[in-house]
């Protein structure tokens, strides 16, 4: 691969024409590209940029964008999954959906794939309701380069009776990776999802995902994105849910891996009677730094929000947690509130958790709370007393820390990879 010179229109031309993209898809793509270019960083000024410095990224320079390595393509391990799809290197390289579903109207595919078939439904929602183009540069970034997408579609009335799996893969680095995922249910569907990002390496790699999930009324739908990226992986993330009429969404984060992180997650309540919970876990070490931005966007009355992040930290990691709960004008008889623990296990450790309610209604139930603490020495006595030696009676308590948002994780194979991930990493501190 050649260096850039910086991201081009040239890249964006490439992709929409290797694709064979429909004209108004280009016409996206050129527009957020020219956005892009008027302001390719954050402002320094902007509450939720200005504690994390992207510059040695360097992105004025640009990188190439991810393409096939001629690498292995390891299907994943998700025999307990209803159907996946694996992606290595921006490229599919397997996929299987129960035949069952299949009859039943369900699509899983390439999102590619899905414009010749579903392209009508993807021009009304991609980058539209959810995580619109213009919100900040890099969503303009993702809008004008994704270089490869899932797709699902659950119509209304189907129910998936086991999780489905989205897996994305890099065999190398110094790329940028720009990976959308669009899931659409319908009303009164009901699914699981979940998508694991792995691999990478210490050169200057860039992740820039973008996830919209959009549930129709009385739909059901929980969608986990756990990512175990190498360390040297930078990754500007948005993933967000949105709610028809009573429909039940749940969104878990999970964050191991990469140097750098900014993760925009959140749920819009646009329908009466929607409900959403947000979950999320991060374990950094050495020098990782790791920055969350939530958001419970509170549109229409009768609506509930629940948000519980938690993190432990070692050695010189750093984790900021900006939890906004937003209650608009309209959205009277509102139920929200988030939680944020953290659990400081090195001396130079740090974690800012600065929770924020911005309410512009007045018949609302709203409330805050976060902790930060060493382990507790009472349950650490408690368990030597119970013949247990100090370095399992820490893993215990650690381990323990987690498992409330572990649990959220449907897809029994990924949530017992990261429970020993979790296991691993405490026994090497």
């Amino acid at each position: 691969m050649s260096a850039a010179t910086g991201f081009t229109v040239d890249q964006v031309r490439a992709l929409a024409a290797r694709h064979d993209e429909p004209a108004w898809l280009l016409e996206q793509r050129l527009a957020a590209f020219e956005a892009w270019q008027a302001a390719p960083y954050p402002s320094s000024q902007d509450e939720d940029w200005r504690r994390s410095d992207f510059r040695h990224l360097d992105l004025e320079r640009g990188l190439p964008l991810v393409t096939p390595n001629g690498g292995a393509h390891p299907r994943p391990d998700a025999a307990d999954a209803a159907g996946f799809l694996s992606f290595c290197d921006g490229q599919l390289a397997a996929q299987r959906l129960a035949p069952e579903l299949e009859a039943a109207g369900v699509v899983l595919c390439p999102l590619h794939t899905a414009l010749r078939t579903h392209g009508d439904l993807i021009r009304d929602s991609l980058m539209t309701r959810c995580v619109p183009v213009d919100e900040d540069p890099f969503t303009r970034l993702h809008a004008a380069l994704w270089t490869a997408g899932t797709f699902l579609y659950v119509p209304d009335g189907v129910t998936v009776p086991a999780p489905l799996l989205s897996a994305v893969q890099l065999s190398h680095g110094g790329v940028a990776a720009l990976h959308h995922t669009l899931v659409i249910a319908g009303s009164g569907a009901q699914v699981e999802v979940v998508e694991e990002s792995s691999g990478g390496s210490a050169d200057r790699t860039l992740s820039v995902p973008v996830v919209e999930v959009l549930a129709g009324s009385g739909s059901q739908v929980g969608f986990s994105a756990i990512q175990t990226w190498h360390h040297g992986v930078t990754e500007v993330a948005h993933r967000r849910v949105w709610t028809g009429r009573d429909a039940q969404v749940r969104l878990t984060v999970g964050s191991l891996g990469c140097q750098m992180v900014k993760s925009f997650v959140g749920a819009v309540l646009a329908g009466e009677g929607g409900s959403a919970k947000l979950a999320g876990i991060y374990f950094p070490e050495g020098g990782q730094h790791l920055d969350y931005t939530t958001m419970q966007d509170h549109r229409v009355p009768h609506c509930t929000s629940e948000l519980l992040f938690k993190g432990a930290l070692y050695d010189r990691a750093q984790a900021i947690f900006r939890g906004v709960v937003r209650v608009r004008p309209e959205a009277q008889q509102t139920d929200a509130y988030q939680t944020n623990n953290n659990l400081l296990l090195g001396q130079e450790a740090r974690a800012d958790s600065m929770p924020v309610l911005e309410i512009e209604a007045d018949d609302v139930k709203c409330s805050h709370g976060a902790t930060l603490a060493h382990l507790n020495d009472e349950d650490l006595f408690y368990l030597r007393s119970r013949g247990l030696e100090s370095g399992t009676a820490q893993r215990m308590v650690i381990a323990g820390f987690f498992e409330p948002v572990l649990t959220t994780i449907p897809l029994t194979s990924l949530r017992e990879q990261l429970q020993q991930a979790v296991r691993e990493r405490i026994a090497q501190h």
